[in-house]
């Protein structure tokens, strides 16, 4: 089904199809990004209190 919905675009989008596909992917993967980078500094920080 993923396959489907990213498959239509690029058939029926021309050529900017692709530069839309590729900024709605980074689009939505920059909140988990996010994310990510708040689980790190929430492990360094109690990482660092329990060596103290």
């Amino acid at each position: 089904m993923e396959g489907l919905i990213a498959a239509a675009p690029l058939f029926g989008g021309g050529a900017n199809a692709l530069g839309e596909l590729q900024a709605a992917a980074i689009s939505a993967g920059l909140p988990f990004t996010l994310v990510l980078l708040a689980m790190w500094v929430a492990l360094y920080m109690g990482l660092s209190h329990e060596r103290k």
